[in-house]
């Protein structure tokens, strides 16, 4: 059987555990699969998948980036990637991951809850955050039991928007099915317990819909086509709400009611249109204003919307969709965006009196994002942030507050980019070097900080400050910095000398050697890499030969993910047996397997095997 063919094997019998939830089991089998064929991208999702339902978000996020390496037009790797993330709490990191596999899959349902909730964690909105010791499989509909998870904050919101929530919240009744409900859906339960739960709710629609609001779900449409997520959008639908048919109640509502299911339907009478003849006109003229916009034709959607003004001027859906087109004709045409929406805003109070609804809390919530949308555009973010908030306080709306949260993402990034000043960064540099010289690591660092800060794309401003970090025995932050010296600068060779240098000092001895043999890949004749990696040999050379085994050592290498790879290997753990029966036959199956040498030098180097 070949290695392709073995991989495929445990690959099928890991999809068996991982369905049967034997997680632990199935990591096992992807790893075997990995051993087969590590360019596979699939058994690292896999196996990120499984590591996630154990806990273990650290490795499931080493996978889902060795997934996303392997094949980066993949958009289940970032899906994993950012899940890992996500429960490590490493919230930006993780919305960066959810848009990027967005960029390859905009629709992708998965990428886009991941997204929403990696932003609703990050400003911590109300029941959006769990923690690391969370199972992902319960973070939501998407990972497990759909009922799960009633969010009391969500029934507080929908009480105040919603004065149907608030009275079904007093009913006796209702709040005795609706704990039977949380206690059937917060329970493991078979497909009869989910009949059951379903059943128990379409009996009564009014449970239903708490149920619903609880999760942080309307199950009522609002009358507006633009949202603050498309903040140039036009409104699409017609002004006035019309009344909901009284044919158009379920068995359940008619029993509510007292009405009889049985009997036969009468023909459905249509609803009055409570409109006036100027304002069907006025919506009619919008409609053809809001077909024209979509065609990029604005001289004459601008026209039409005109028209519906001048049939009904008292209402502010026509400014609204009217400013969109100003703004889609550029910034010259920004002042006069702003002029319309603060003379509405003064006027809400008039235009209301004079038309009803015409200027609702929804609609003047709309216009302040739409200023908000121009002040953004002209780059006063704390303008734009203050017409985000007054939108809200007309009406919290969920797309304006992932604009905001956006706008301050944008703004962050921004201040640091104006922050940015490469000379300044010098200055610091060379200050944090004569403090560097001077033995005084603590003050060099605090000068490589702030020259980071002013210029984060130089390579050496990382690598002096790892240096500083090794002197000061922060080992793990140095490595955190030549990471980011080599992801900026791959074949900077410092990096791998002083890397080799930091995992010595933490005696990861095959990390070490790993990092100055990548040194003298692009610089062969490079001293620091050379005489590091001299170093290295012979520190593995002597710990062999000690009868004392370094248990710091020991425990670093076990926490590292390679070595933990190496020893699930079913190959190694037969060799490994092998060695201790039969040394000579394991010599010499060693000998005629490159790979398995090569893994067996891992072991030797990280203190885990020793000859003799």
């Amino acid at each position: 059987m070949s290695d392709k063919e073995k991989a495929a094997a445990a690959k099928a019998l890991g999809n068996a555990a991982f369905t049967a939830k034997n997680y632990a089991e199935a990591v096992e089998h992807f790893t075997e699969a990995i051993s087969h064929d590590p360019s596979d991208h699939v058994f690292f999702s896999n196996r990120s998948a499984c590591l996630a339902s154990l806990g273990k978000y650290g490795q499931a996020l080493e996978d889902g980036a060795e997934c996303v390496r392997l094949k980066p037009d993949w958009p289940k790797g970032y899906t994993r990637k950012g899940l890992a993330e996500f429960f490590l709490e490493r919230y930006d990191d993780a919305a960066e991951t959810y848009k990027a596999g967005l960029k390859l899959a905009p629709n992708d349902p998965s990428l886009k809850e991941g997204l929403q909730k990696a932003m609703d964690a990050k400003y911590e909105v109300p029941g959006a955050k769990h923690s690391a010791g969370s199972n992902p499989r319960g973070a939501g509909m998407a990972f497990g039991n759909p009922f799960g998870g009633m969010d009391s904050t969500g029934l507080d919101r929908a009480s105040v928007s919603n004065p149907n929530i608030k009275e079904y919240l007093k009913d006796p009744e209702v709040m005795k099915k609706l704990n039977t409900v949380i206690g059937m859906s917060s329970s493991a339960g078979g497909e009869m317990q989910q009949k059951l739960l379903m059943d128990l709710l379409r009996q009564d629609p009014r449970v239903l819909e708490v149920f619903m609001a609880a999760q942080g779900i309307q199950m009522r449409c609002g009358d507006d086509f633009a949202s603050a997520e498309r903040p140039v959008d036009v409104d699409s639908t017609n002004t006035a709400k019309r009344p909901p048919a009284e044919s158009d109640a379920t068995p359940a509502v008619k029993r509510q009611r007292g009405e009889d299911a049985a009997k036969p339907p009468s023909q459905p009478a249509a609803p009055a249109d409570p409109r006036t003849d100027k304002q069907r006109e006025a919506d009619d003229f919008k409609d053809q204003g809001n077909k024209l916009y979509k065609q990029r034709k604005f001289e004459e959607a601008l026209a039409m919307y005109d028209k519906a003004i001048e049939k009904e001027p008292n209402d502010l859906t026509y400014y609204h969709n009217k400013c969109a087109v100003w703004i889609e004709l550029g910034e010259e045409s920004y002042s006069k965006v702003l002029e319309t929406c603060q003379d509405l805003i003064e006027r809400r109070y008039e235009i209301n009196t004079a038309n009803s609804g015409g200027a609702s809390f929804e609609k003047v919530a709309k216009v302040y994002a739409r200023m908000a949308s121009v002040y953004e555009r002209q780059g006063k973010f704390d303008e734009a942030a203050e017409m985000y908030n007054k939108s809200l306080t007309e009406d919290n709306n969920r797309h304006v507050r992932t604009a905001l949260r956006e706008l301050e993402r944008v703004k962050e990034k921004w201040e640091q980019e104006q922050y940015v000043d490469p000379k300044l960064a010098e200055e610091h540099r060379e200050r944090g070097n004569e403090f560097f010289k001077s033995n005084d690591f603590a003050k060099a660092k605090l000068e490589y900080d702030e020259a980071i800060r002013r210029n984060p794309a130089d390579v050496k401003l990382f690598s002096n400050r790892a240096a500083a970090f090794t002197k000061l025995l922060a080992y793990p932050d140095a490595l955190r910095d030549l990471e980011e010296c080599l992801r900026l600068d791959p074949k900077f060779v410092k990096a791998y000398s002083r890397k080799g240098a930091a995992h010595f000092l933490m005696k990861e001895y095959n990390k070490a050697l790993a990092a100055y043999d990548n040194g003298l890949e692009i610089d062969k004749t490079n001293e620091e890499c050379l005489k590091g990696r001299e170093q290295v040999l012979s520190k593995i050379m002597e710990t062999q030969r000690s009868d004392e085994i370094d248990e710091e050592q020991v425990r670093h290498a076990m926490a590292d993910p390679e070595i933990q790879q190496i020893l699930k290997d079913p190959k190694m753990r037969d060799f490994l047996r092998q060695l201790q029966e039969n040394p000579t036959e394991a010599k010499q199956a060693m000998r005629s397997d490159d790979r398995l040498r090569d893994a067996v030098s891992k072991l030797m180097a990280a203190g885990i095997v020793r000859a003799r």
